[in-house]
């Protein structure tokens, strides 16, 4: 019996990204590339579902749902611009949770404000919309080296473009998306980028808080990451990496210093299909001997429409600290409202 309500689960899930599928396709107009008009909204969203095997001893393979978003993205005014998103399943706990919710004032050509919980500003993985990532998850080095939850925060933020230069500057609790406050001192983060050219970009982030290293204890350290990142994003061919430093400062004076990075590349091979190919390294703590993960992705995209594909990546994995920690084989279906 249990064999078959787990067969009927994955049946019913299949059928309904199938359907969504084609949904999809049949309503463009309300694609999540669309810019809202004034006054208007658009409902916007995604399902992402998975098969993937992992090597690692005790896991099983599966299918799963990965992520189910749905949200609604408008105008309030010729300047006010509003974003509320509710995940219905979101990874690691396949729980239901707020993703984002914001607002923004646009002060003029060169600033806008924004308040409420959302991405938070520091290199160029982190505050993408996961559906533009050429692979099917941001890179382990990326992940882990981030202190936030969702990538977002609750606070306040300026941003804006002047001639080639954007950034974007935020002041937010620091303990992550959906979670409480802990203490009074508030986290600074930013990215400040550069247009080389029309296709190339070269970027700068920071990020200084503070955060509980028992939390049993009431006394808090502080802690810092800076990075650096570039972007080509040519036709056929693009290009990117990030590199991270972060450092956590510790109760006994001392303080454990971390970095990681990636480089990815992919070409168009057609107006559907692409490839991808991505190097990404992360060493969490400097300071000692035999302890880099290191893994090199493969993978392809086949777009169907606009951002819904399917994708493949398969991940040759190395851990120094665990050589249980096998490679991984993931099916995605992406589909985008």
């Amino acid at each position: 019996m249990e064999r078959k309500s787990t067969f009927k689960k994955i049946t019913t899930s299949l059928i309904a990204v199938c359907l969504m599928t084609i949904a999809s396709t049949a309503i463009g107009q309300n694609s999540a590339d669309k810019e809202p008009t004034f006054p208007g909204y658009d409902i916007r969203g995604f399902v992402q579902q998975q098969f993937f095997y992992d090597e690692m001893p005790g896991v099983p393979a599966q299918f799963t749902m990965y992520r189910a978003r749905v949200g609604v993205d408008g105008a309030l005014a010729e300047r006010i611009r509003v974003n509320v998103t509710g995940g219905f399943v979101e990874p690691p706990q396949n729980t239901p949770r707020l993703v984002q919710a914001f607002m923004d004032y646009r002060v003029n050509n060169y600033i806008t404000l924004r308040a409420g919980q959302f991405l938070i500003p520091f290199g160029l993985e982190g505050p993408e919309v996961i559906t533009l990532n050429p692979a099917i998850e941001r890179s382990l080095a990326i992940r882990r080296l981030n202190t936030f939850s969702l990538f977002r925060d609750v606070g306040v933020q300026a941003g804006g473009n002047i001639s080639r230069f954007n950034y974007a500057i935020a002041i937010v609790n620091g303990t992550g998306g959906n979670q409480p406050e802990q203490m009074n001192p508030k986290d600074i983060t930013g990215r400040f980028g550069f247009q080389l050219s029309e296709n190339f970009e070269a970027g700068i982030s920071g990020h200084f808080g503070n955060y509980y290293p028992n939390q049993e204890d009431e006394s808090y350290e502080s802690r810092y990451r800076l990075g650096i990142d570039l972007n080509f994003t040519g036709d056929p061919f693009f290009v990117r990496g990030e590199y991270i430093q972060r450092t956590d400062n510790l109760p006994n004076s001392s303080e454990i210093k971390m970095y990681g990075g990636y480089l990815l590349a992919g070409y168009s091979l057609s107006q559907r299909l692409e490839g991808i190919t991505r190097y990404e390294f992360y060493k969490p703590n400097s300071d000692l001997d035999d302890n880099l993960l290191q893994a090199y992705t493969i993978g392809a995209n086949y777009y169907f429409v606009r951002r819904t594909r399917l994708s493949v990546n398969y991940e040759f994995r190395n851990n120094e600290l665990n050589p249980d920690f096998g490679n991984l084989f993931t099916v995605q279906l992406q589909v985008v409202l």
